[in-house]
C-alpha cells in the first residue's frame, strides 16, 4: 500500500513539467489552437445558418481542456496499472499512418484504424517492429477515456441543424462536436545496466506488468519503466436526429466503450498468446466502424423526433430572447397564443404580427409531459427569439454524404456485376 501512494504522488509530480517545461508548453499551445479552430467553425457555422451566436470558442476550448485533464487522469491510471509502453507502440507510426489515412477521409484520422492496421503489418511482415498487444491496449484505453468523456460532456452545446433524412423530408436535428485536449502521463520503457539506476524508482508487485515487454533484457540489465508526459486529442461527431442529444451522447458512449473493453481483453489476450493477436489487430477498425455504422443505422431508420403534426415545436432558442426568458426549451410544442390555435409557423408568424403585448402561450413537451403549461412575457413579441423544426418545404438543410467504407463496398458491388 506505501509503494501505492508514493506512485500516486510521483505520478501527479510529473504533471507540473508540463507546464515548466517549455517542450510541453509549445505543444500544449499549439493542440490548444487547433481545439479552438475546431471551436470557431461551430461558431462560424451556427452564424451561417441561423444567425446564432451562441458559444464562446475560448470558454469552449478552456472547458474541454478542464475535461480532458480528468481525462488524462484516467488514462494515466490506466496505462500505469495495466503498464503499457509506448516504447512497444511506435507511436511515430501511428501518427504516420494516421495522417495518411486522413487523406483518404477525416474520419480515419483515428488510432483504431491506423493501430489496426500497423499491427497487421507486424503481424504478417515483421515491420515495422511493434507490439501488436501493446498497440491495442494504447488504442483501447484511448477510446475508453473518450468515451467516458462523450458520456459527460459530449451533447453539451448540440449545434441545431436542418437535414435531409432517407425518408426524404427535411427534418431538425442536432450536431454534436467535442474536441478535448487531453494531458496525461504514458510509460516508456528503458533498458539499462542495473548499476546505473541511480533516480527515483519504485518496485512494482511480481503481477505488473500485465503487458509484458516484448524487447529482450541482457543479463545485467533491466527494464525501467520511465513517466513520460505526453498531450492527445480526443475528438467526437455525431447526429441527433432520433433522439435528444443528451440520448444520443450516452448511446454512443456506450458502445464505444463496449468496444474498448472488448479491444482491452483482446490486446490481454494477445499479450499471453501472441498468436492470437490478430483477433485484436482485426477487430479494432472492423470493430470501431461497427460502432459508427450502428449509430448512423439508427438515425436512418427509426423516426425523426424533431418535428410536429399540429403546433410549432422549438429546436432550440437564442441567448437572451424572449423565447429563452420565457423557459422554451428543446421539444417544447407552441400550441395556442392568446388562445388562438396555432397550427403551423405561418399561423404563428401572422398572430404576432405586428407585435403581441404581454402574450401567453400554451405549450407543451414532447419529451418530457404531455400535459399542457402556459407561458406568459411580460414584453413585445417579436422577435420571439426561437428557431423552429423545419417545415414540409424548408429550402436549407444538411446533406449528410455517404461513408467512405459503404460507398467502397458499393462501388465494389458495382464493378463485380
Amino acid at each position: 500500500m506505501g509503494n501505492f501512494w508514493e506512485l500516486i504522488k510521483l505520478v501527479l509530480g510529473t504533471f507540473p513539467v508540463m507546464v515548466t517545461d517549455l517542450r510541453y508548453i509549445v505543444i500544449i499551445g499549439v493542440v490548444f489552437i487547433l481545439v479552438y479552430r475546431q471551436y470557431r467553425k461551430i461558431l462560424i457555422y451556427e452564424k451561417r445558418m441561423f444567425g446564432l451566436v451562441r458559444i464562446q470558442p475560448f470558454i469552449e476550448t478552456c472547458t474541454a481542456l478542464v475535461y480532458g485533464i480528468g481525462g488524462g487522469l484516467v488514462a494515466t491510471a490506466l496505462f500505469v496499472v495495466f503498464g503499457i509502453s509506448l516504447s512497444e507502440t511506435g507511436i511515430a507510426y501511428l501518427w504516420i499512418t494516421s495522417l495518411i489515412l486522413m487523406l483518404i477521409h477525416p474520419r480515419f484520422l483515428c488510432f483504431s484504424y491506423a493501430g489496426g492496421l500497423i499491427s497487421l503489418m507486424s503481424i504478417l511482415f515483421g515491420y515495422p517492429q511493434v507490439d501488436p498487444a501493446s498497440v491495442m491496449a494504447l488504442v483501447a484505453v484511448l477510446h475508453l477515456v473518450e468515451s467516458l468523456l462523450i458520456a459527460i460532456n459530449g451533447y453539451h452545446n448540440a449545434s441545431p441543424m436542418y437535414i435531409k433524412h432517407t425518408n426524404g423530408k427535411v427534418v431538425g436535428g442536432f450536431t454534436l462536436q467535442k474536441f478535448w485536449p487531453v494531458p496525461l502521463i504514458a510509460l516508456l520503457g528503458v533498458v539499462i545496466l542495473e548499476s546505473s539506476v541511480d533516480f527515483q524508482s519504485l518496485p512494482m508487485p511480481d503481477w505488473w506488468p500485465i503487458f509484458k515487454p516484448s524487447t529482450a533484457v541482457p543479463a545485467d540489465h533491466s527494464m525501467v519503466y520511465v513517466l513520460f508526459p505526453i498531450i492527445a486529442a480526443l475528438g467526437y461527431s455525431d447526429l441527433a436526429v432520433t433522439s435528444l442529444p443528451k440520448e444520443k451522447a450516452r448511446r454512443s458512449a456506450s458502445m464505444l466503450f463496449l468496444f474498448s473493453a472488448v479491444l482491452l481483453t483482446l490486446a490481454v489476450l494477445a499479450n499471453h498468446f501472441p498468436k492470437t493477436a490478430i483477433l485484436a489487430a482485426l477487430f479494432s477498425p472492423i470493430g470501431h466502424e461497427l460502432v459508427i455504422y450502428f449509430g448512423q443505422q439508427r438515425e436512418k431508420l427509426h423516426t425523426p423526433v424533431f418535428s410536429c403534426d399540429d403546433g410549432v415545436m422549438v429546436l432550440t432558442v437564442y441567448p437572451n430572447s424572449p423565447a429563452d426568458k420565457m423557459g422554451l426549451r428543446t421539444g417544447d410544442v407552441i400550441r395556442a397564443v392568446n388562445g388562438v390555435p396555432i397550427p403551423d409557423l405561418p399561423a404563428l408568424m401572422n398572430e404576432m404580427n405586428p407585435w403581441l403585448i404581454d402574450p401567453i402561450f400554451e405549450v407543451e413537451n414532447q419529451f418530457q409531459s404531455p400535459q399542457r403549461r402556459t407561458i406568459a412575457f411580460k414584453g413585445k413579441v417579436p422577435p420571439l427569439g426561437l428557431i423552429p423544426t423545419p417545415s414540409s418545404n424548408q429550402g436549407v438543410y444538411v446533406q449528410i454524404k455517404e461513408s467512405p467504407v459503404k460507398r467502397w463496398l458499393r462501388r465494389l458491388r458495382v464493378k463485380r456485376k
